[in-house]
């Protein structure tokens, strides 16, 4: 473990009663494999896993090896935090609860609130509070209370990630009495909602029908115009939207453009349920009556309307689109054959009006046999096993990066570790080279990313203990 010289250690996991519920701010998150420090907890178990600091400390510091850290708390649900959102930390046991050393752990609920706004909900530190001439002030306090500030080309100082950006026009969907809504961060929602005919904002689909007919519109992206505010609140507009799904029940979209009238445009077939008498059903139960509504038919704007396409237009469809290779043993089909050309020989599947002697000429030999059309399994062959092997792969800033390979099974496995070696007591070597630990990983990156890091760290004043 380091410490800082002078200060002592800054590495607890024990901020605040272990009994408590505690607030603090996300500082950083691991949500790949390819992160510093996803290996040391676990690879692909440490997903979701946040680094995070106390929200009353200003400027603190951002290297995860000097912070505490916690695992999601939900398992069925997962919205992971952005940097610089604030989230409520508890205890509660660990698959390692029998070990009395670490039977308790740390665990994160989802993002508090801050903004009220589905896109982001970070709430900075004081010190992006500051204008200077090269940092525009991006937040202010107003009696006490922490206002966005909205101008220019909206662009937010506050890291929020590595690569999210702010986005200030999304807007948030408008609730309608007793709806359960679903919202991402980008514009994509959920809606398990009712027609609400009494509503004072009139939706599309609460013109007809009666309050607490239930819909399910599902969206996938919200049009964005130059006037849209991100603070106010918008419902779905199935005409503007990108792509939407709506389950409904008694309701009616008076508004929809219907792209075509013509069922022949799907090029499908159709199947309508036959019965002898209207009321009579095989277990299907019959429900009440409901009115049609007619579409009105749009202008046709080419010369002649579509005709209805016949069963025969089907068929002959169906006939040119057939695959040889799924009915080789049709009456139509031949195949395969071996078709000689110049050099080139090639499978061919002819309709049955030549044979294999008229199709290949006389005296060139196929090269090869035809394909094995049996259900027989093809087995392939798997290259050698070796290893493992172990040499330089890269000098970084002095130390030699060794790469590990071998396969076994067929299967390539490598990984790259620090080469140990002896170095001075108390240099900045040995405090790189015992902070990493010899760990091994299969990111290169990695590896440079931790000499970096606890380089900078031996900068700072840390020593080992």
């Amino acid at each position: 473990m380091a410490e800082i010289l002078g200060k002592g250690t800054n590495n607890s996991n024990n901020i605040g009663d272990s009994n408590s519920v505690l607030s603090v701010r996300v500082v950083d998150i691991i949500l790949n494999i390819s992160h510093p420090r996803a290996e040391e907890f676990g690879g692909y178990d440490s997903i979701g896993t946040i680094f995070y600091g106390d929200i009353y400390e200003q400027n603190q510091t951002t290297t995860t090896g000097l912070l505490p850290h916690a695992r999601p708390y939900f398992s069925f649900i997962k919205q992971y935090p952005l940097k610089n959102e604030v989230v409520q930390i508890l205890n509660a046991p660990t698959k390692d609860f029998y070990d009395e050393n670490s039977s308790n752990h740390k665990y994160y609920l989802p993002n508090i609130n801050i903004w009220n706004h589905q896109h982001n909900n970070a709430l900075p530190n004081s010190s992006y509070f500051v204008e200077d001439e090269t940092t525009p002030q991006n937040y202010k306090v107003v009696a006490g209370q922490t206002v966005r500030i909205a101008e220019g080309d909206n662009s937010v100082e506050v890291p929020l990630g590595e690569y999210f950006k702010e986005n200030l026009s999304i807007q948030p969907l408008l609730p309608f009495e007793g709806d359960t809504i679903v919202e991402g961060r980008f514009g994509n929602s959920i809606r398990l909602g009712a027609t609400a005919k009494e509503a004072p904002d009139k939706t599309a689909y609460s013109t007809k029908g009666e309050t607490g007919d239930p819909i399910t519109i599902i969206r996938n992206g919200a049009l964005v115009e130059e006037k849209d505010n991100g603070w106010e609140h918008t419902i779905e507009n199935i005409n503007s939207d990108h792509s939407t799904i709506y389950l409904t029940s008694n309701q009616v979209l008076p508004n929809m453009e219907i792209v075509s009238l013509h069922w022949q445009s799907w090029m499908a077939k159709h199947d309508e349920l036959q019965v002898d008498q209207k009321d009579t059903f095989d277990n299907i139960t019959e429900g009440f009556g409901v009115e049609t509504i007619e579409p009105e038919k749009p202008e046709e704007t080419a010369d002649q309307e579509l005709e209805e396409a016949t069963e025969e237009d089907i068929a002959a469809e169906e006939e040119k689109n057939e695959d040889p290779e799924d009915c080789v043993d049709c009456d139509q089909h031949e195949g395969p054959l071996l078709v000689v050309e110049g050099d080139e020989v090639k499978y061919s599947y002819e309709v049955k009006k030549s044979t294999a002697e008229d199709t290949i000429p006389e005296g060139n030999n196929p090269p090869m046999d035809p394909p094995n059309n049996s259900n027989e399994p093809t087995v392939q062959q798997m290259p050698p096993d070796y290893g493992p092997e172990t040499f330089e792969k890269e000098i970084y800033k002095g130390f030699r990066i060794m790469e590990t390979n071998s396969r076994r099974d067929g299967i390539f496995m490598w990984s790259y570790e620090i080469e140990e070696k002896d170095y001075p007591a108390g240099s900045r070597e040995e405090y790189i080279l015992e902070e990493n630990g010899y760990a091994s990983t299969t990111n290169i990156d990695a590896i440079k990313g931790d000499i970096d890091e606890y380089g900078e760290e031996y900068d700072d004043g840390y020593r080992l203990e």
